[in-house]
């Protein structure tokens, strides 16, 4: 992380039910189903807050990009140089262009830390590392488990071929049916993945089902005239809305610079996802503590996708080109949006999913935050990570 810049942490704890939608299309006879929030979501949230915190204007940037636009087609650089001259035109200062986005982040709220006189005690909850494997059919939070590794090298695998050369194929040392493990690990369970715990280590406090954390709100919706204000015959949708559980949010973090500090905490709450949703802002005195773990004698490094990443070459991180020995991902999220200057869609991409696992002959030197390839990404929040081990052999 850069020196310049402090790091801040901040819970979102949502007033209502939130709506994220994912690259789908969402035409007649469809049921609008909401996800959990993507990086860009929470950024663009986030960013606006502390733009108009900053009274800056809105319509300058729009007016700047039509300026440049206006006979041409601007490429992606060209872009967002024109989106940070009317930013700057809008009244937004340097510093704001250095704010880095990292998350969001399931938490809960555990309540009076045994032994302490804190009030509150915010739990981090990470997606199931794609390597975590338990009974197929078996309910999610089930503590039989089993973890895979790469199949060691002096072993061969009857038709296998790696998708790039020299990986190894993931291994699961059992005869029993399984399949990757459903839900979330607590942040105790996380630090027993990174640590390489065997599987009898881990007990069933350290998976959370995905119904302790949230379910889905179904509303039925009409379209309105925009022109009339009335109602449009046969206009009619339904809608999921996510709706956390009691004591559950969201905790993202903020890496900004000294002067970026009081507008940052002068925002209390922000409008997020559909239909302008509202979540509380609540400001943490100092950032939640990460699992991590470093490799000791006869360890190599792996590392554990927290939020999704996107790479040019699609589950392939740029920057542990070299250092790779397995990977397991689990599978890619559709990511597009609405670009407010453009006034159109933005381009469908795609994401590795959070919970992927890379192991590592080595750690790569200089290694940032975030995997993911494209600078402008890693400022989202893409492709953040937690370090940890594994013992090949």
């Amino acid at each position: 992380m850069n020196q310049q810049l402090q790091r801040l942490g901040a819970i979102l704890e949502p007033l209502d039910v939130l709506f994220f939608r994912d690259g789908r299309p969402f035409t007649a006879a469809m049921r609008g189903t909401s996800g959990l929030p993507l990086p860009q979501t929470v950024a663009g949230a986030i960013w606006t807050a502390i733009l108009q915190a900053l009274g800056c204007d809105f319509e300058k940037v729009r007016e700047v990009y039509c300026q440049k636009a206006e006979n041409r087609q601007l490429t992606d650089d060209e872009f967002h140089e024109v989106c940070r001259q009317g930013l700057q035109k809008a009244g937004a200062p340097e510093w704001f262009f250095n704010i880095r986005i990292r998350g969001p982040w399931l938490v809960r709220d555990r309540g009076v830390r045994p032994g302490t006189t804190d009030s509150i005690h915010w739990e981090l909850i990470f997606p199931m590392p794609a390597t975590v494997y338990s009974f197929k059919k078996s309910e999610e939070g089930a503590s039989e488990i089993w973890l895979g590794k790469p199949l060691e090298r002096k072993q061969n695998l009857p038709g296998w071929k790696p998708p790039r050369e020299g990986l190894r194929p993931i291994w699961v040392k059992t005869r029993e049916d399984v399949e990757t493990a459903k839900g979330y690990l607590t942040a105790r369970g996380m630090q027993k993945f990174l640590q390489s715990r065997p599987p009898q280590d881990f007990t069933k406090e350290d998976f959370v089902s995905e119904s302790e954390l949230f379910g889905h709100d179904n509303r039925t919706g009409i379209g309105i005239n925009a022109d009339r204000l009335t109602s449009e015959e046969h206009h009619i949708y339904t809608a999921s809305f996510l709706a956390l559980k009691q004591n559950v949010a969201f905790y993202v973090e903020l890496d900004l610079p000294p002067e970026g500090e009081s507008v940052w905490k002068s925002v209390t709450f922000l409008r997020w996802g559909g239909e302008g949703k509202r979540v509380a802002v609540r400001h943490c005195d100092r950032p939640l503590e990460f699992p991590q773990a470093v490799p000791q004698t006869g360890q190599k490094p792996l590392v554990v996708l927290t939020t999704p990443g996107i790479f040019e070459e699609g589950w392939y991180p740029r920057c542990l080109a070299q250092h790779l020995a397995a990977a397991a991902v689990p599978g890619e999220i559709a990511v597009s949006g609405w670009d407010l200057v453009r006034r159109g869609p933005k381009p469908t991409r795609f994401a590795a999913s959070a919970g992927s696992v890379y192991f590592l002959e080595s750690l790569p030197e200089n290694l940032s935050d975030s995997l993911s390839d494209n600078p402008a990404d890693q400022q989202q929040g893409w492709g953040c990570f937690l370090q940890g081990v594994w013992n090949d052999g």
